[in-house]
């Protein structure tokens, strides 16, 4: 039997840690959009559809919620959609293919993560960086979505690659792994604008290893201002894109006016103070390491780099505050530094001989399983999406557009696979009209149609077709 002491398990431990994560991810990995933010999976995996069934072009991505008109809406760099739709082309449309894609990022994210704990601690024999990566993987708001179809951990990817090439590069003072950093970082910040928040660290770093205060300044201006200028290009495309397509749906953080009103509220302090640090970017499992690798912060030499980090993504979080407050994904940017102080707790406590087989015990067994049980709630079975494509495909031609009551921007239109109206206001016939006559054929409802009054019984046709929950009705347009 192998001795749990000896090198052999020390070295094996890592990768099993990752095994686990990988597996983890196999029960849900071709389910359809489901559980908590299936809006936000919905509006991506549409775009990815669109993509695959409409038109490939990149600069042009299509949404279902557009009325009558192209869907063409400005967004996210596509980087994560195209791929997934190139994936569509190669082996058929399934929902596998973008969750794998989310998987195989998280890898790499990890992987990167890793190797920029190894350059920024004295941890020569890499023990930081493995536990750090696992505090990493486990946190919950990382575990969660790094199952869904969503490009924010393609974010969180490119991000991480940024980090390792930005520290590579003020090491050996080569600027083209400089350029790599920022290229990198424009990736990032194209998908969301979140990982922004570096440039923070990377000046604090550059003073740091004595680059000199005017040479320091100079890089990451220059840095900056190029990362800025593109990232700032891709998204006045995107305003550029709806404005002249006035498309129904807007990807652009519509929400972002109001954050001077969301930071009034206790709940954003709530929330990013109180709650989500313990609940879901530490997890409750790795609490006392948490603790106990910020109790030796001041020792660490790297303890600056972290802290500016962390600082820098609450002044994102601050100009974001109406996303960051309701949306944990906007959040992802925060947890690989304090990983890396949770990492370093746990290297801290596994130098105590009697700690060490049982603190791997735990990361093997226990902080998975307590990670999962916190996000386990959030996902859910869709027992109707295939029912309801079935009965779409045979009653609704593909190029007609359809009125879907319901209480999100997307979901059931993507269920449906149909483009039109997804109607989220109260439905009467005053404003039901004007949408039949934009060209909406089918209006499909929570409830059947007599139960909206009389004059919304004289907009459809009397029979019904149901599509899983909905009642489907053809509409007339009486003008």
């Amino acid at each position: 039997m192998l001795n749990l002491n000896s090198k052999q398990i020390d070295k094996y431990f890592f990768g099993a840690a990752i095994l686990i994560f990988v597996f983890m991810h196999l029960h849900f990995i071709n389910a359809p959009p489901n559980g908590y933010h299936q809006w936000r999976e919905s509006d991506t995996s549409a775009i990815i559809f669109n993509f695959y069934q409409e038109d490939a072009n990149i600069l042009q991505q299509r949404c279902n919620q557009r009325g009558a008109g192209s869907g063409i809406t400005g967004g996210e760099l596509p980087t994560y959609s195209y791929l997934s739709a190139t994936l569509y082309f190669l082996f058929g449309a399934h929902h596998f293919l973008p969750r794998l894609l989310t998987l195989v990022g998280s890898l790499v994210a990890l992987f990167y993560f890793r190797k920029s704990v190894e350059l920024l601690t004295d941890d020569k024999n890499g023990k930081t960086a493995d536990y750090a990566t696992i505090a990493l993987a486990f946190s919950p708001v990382f575990l969660f979505y790094s199952y869904k179809i969503m490009p924010d951990i393609w974010m969180l990817m490119f991000m991480s690659m940024s980090v390792f090439y930005f520290l590579k590069g003020a090491e050996s003072r080569k600027l083209t792994q400089i350029a790599a950093s920022s290229l990198l970082l424009i990736l990032s910040a194209s998908i969301k604008p979140l990982s922004l928040c570096l440039l923070v660290p990377y000046l604090f770093y550059l003073f740091h290893k004595n680059f000199g205060a005017m040479r320091a300044i100079v890089t990451i201006g220059v840095y900056g201002s190029v990362t800025l200028t593109l990232v700032a290009g891709w998204y006045i495309y995107g305003v550029y894109l709806n404005s002249i397509h006035q498309s129904e749906a807007f990807y652009m953080g519509d929400l972002i006016l109001q954050s001077p009103e969301y930071l009034m509220k206790s709940e954003f302090y709530k929330k990013l103070f109180l709650q989500w640090p313990f609940e879901l970017w530490i997890g409750w499992a790795l609490l006392p390491a948490f603790i106990w690798g910020a109790l030796k912060f001041r020792q660490e030499r790297y303890g600056q780099f972290v802290l500016s980090w962390i600082v820098g993504c609450y002044i994102v979080f601050a100009i974001v505050a109406a996303h960051a407050g309701s949306h944990d994904y906007y959040t992802l940017i925060i947890v690989p530094p304090i990983a890396m102080i949770s990492g370093r707790g746990l290297y801290l406590l596994s130098l105590k001989p009697k700690w060490k087989v049982p603190l791997l015990i735990f990361l093997l067994t226990v902080l998975p399983a307590v990670s999962f049980l916190r996000i386990s709630s959030r996902f859910t079975d869709i027992e109707e999406f295939d029912l309801m494509r079935q009965s779409a495909k045979q009653h609704i031609d593909i190029n007609a557009l359809v009125i879907v009551d319901e209480s999100t921007s997307a979901i059931r239109l993507y269920q449906l696979n149909r483009k039109g109206w997804a109607y989220r206001d109260e439905i009467t016939s005053v404003k039901i009209k004007p949408l039949i006559a934009r060209g909406g054929e089918y209006l499909l409802l929570r409830k059947p149609i007599g139960e909206y009054g009389e004059a919304m019984s004289l907009l459809v046709q009397d029979s019904v077709i149901r599509f899983g929950p909905l009642y489907g009705y053809k509409t007339i347009n009486r003008d």
